[in-house]
């Protein structure tokens, strides 16, 4: 197995913690993600999917750079769905590794991904592709060309219970309150805030989101109105998880979204800035989890708990991983840079 110059691997910090919590933009040179693909073939046992990289001549993980502007988790999940051809949901994360990629810094983030059969849509190219294998997991570790693409592997198997999300989403851009002469519940999302609807949108179906609730302000129910009416479901509202609405003393916007929690239903919960701190505390200390010390949410912004189903003498389900993710950045013309660019914003 060859191994990788300068090879630095972080793995997921305690559920809760500071350092599970991912932001979404950073300084490395080069930013990729991808996933472990899984499944469970006929006679119920496990598998994991490789693919071959003719450029390469590699076994690897799925796995590829973003493109400029892309969210991380949408760039994952296109990544593995070009390069194995199948439709994939989103599951826990499964940290990072890093290391120089021709003297620049590389980082690659990976999440858990379930096998939902093939794509549609997605066009597996041969040149980049030509084979892929799903291979029980030791198997698979013993067919990886790099050492660096055992960690993720390892850390998947160090937990293999199913996992749902909670999504709880802050509304996007609308403007400014100062700016808007009529009832603020009213306000709308404005272009900004549509474009984050739409990657929204897209992150919810690679969840698998089924069930829609939302602050009862406007903002808040466009910014997940658009993924309720693409599955067919209705958009909930929850007068207690919005601005006016929110209590802490009386816990029931609290209470709610930690029912929510465990319903075993993938859920997404849009709520406004002063309420989202309250609600994400509340349900990280109900379940056992470490409630960071830094709550904020930027607008379109989002944090996902993945849960697992709960143990034995709970009817609460038991926290697996906290992130938190900053929305795309806003578009600005890039003035032509004649000269190599260490930094890739995407």
């Amino acid at each position: 197995m060859a191994t990788a110059e300068d090879l630095d691997v972080s793995s997921p910090s305690a559920p809760g913690s500071p350092e599970s919590v991912s932001l979404l933009w950073g300084t490395i040179a080069i930013e990729a993600a991808g996933g472990v693909l899984w499944r469970r073939n006929a006679g119920g046992t496990l598998e994991v999917a490789l693919v071959h990289r003719p450029k390469y001549d590699d076994w690897s993980l799925p796995k590829g750079k973003l493109k400029r502007r892309e969210h991380l988790l949408l760039g994952a999940l296109r990544e593995v769905e070009e390069e194995t051809g199948a439709t994939v949901t989103l599951g826990r994360p499964l940290g990072e590794i890093r290391y120089l990629k021709e003297g620049l810094p590389k980082r690659v983030r990976y999440w858990a991904m379930s096998y939902g059969g093939d794509s549609a849509t997605a066009v597996v190219s041969a040149d980049e592709v030509d084979g892929l294998h799903w291979l029980s997991p030791q198997d698979a570790l013993n067919r990886l060309t790099w050492d660096r693409d055992v960690a993720p592997i390892e850390r998947f198997l160090d937990d293999l219970r199913p996992t749902w999300p909670l999504v709880v989403v802050r509304h996007g851009s609308a403007g400014d309150r100062a700016g808007w002469d009529g009832d603020d519940r009213l306000r709308p999302l404005d272009e900004v805030g549509e474009e984050q609807t739409r990657v929204l949108t897209a992150v919810l179906a690679g969840y698998g989101v089924r069930a829609v609730h939302s602050a009862d302000v406007a903002r808040c129910v466009d910014t997940v109105a658009p993924y309720a009416a693409a599955i067919g479901v209705p958009v909930v509202e929850e007068p207690a998880m919005s601005e006016t609405g929110f209590d802490p003393d009386d816990l029931a916007g609290m209470d709610r979204v930690i029912e929510l929690a465990a319903s075993g239903v993938p859920t997404v919960v849009s709520s406004q800035r002063p309420v989202i701190p309250g609600l994400v505390a509340g349900v990280l200390a109900a379940l056992g989890g470490a409630v960071p010390p830094d709550l904020s949410t930027r607008k379109g912004g989002f944090w996902v708990l993945q849960l697992a189903p709960p143990g034995e003498g709970s009817d609460l389900p038991e926290l697996v991983s906290v992130e938190r993710f900053e929305p795309v950045p806003q578009f600005r013309p890039q003035p032509t840079i004649s000269t190599r660019s260490t930094l890739t914003h995407t």
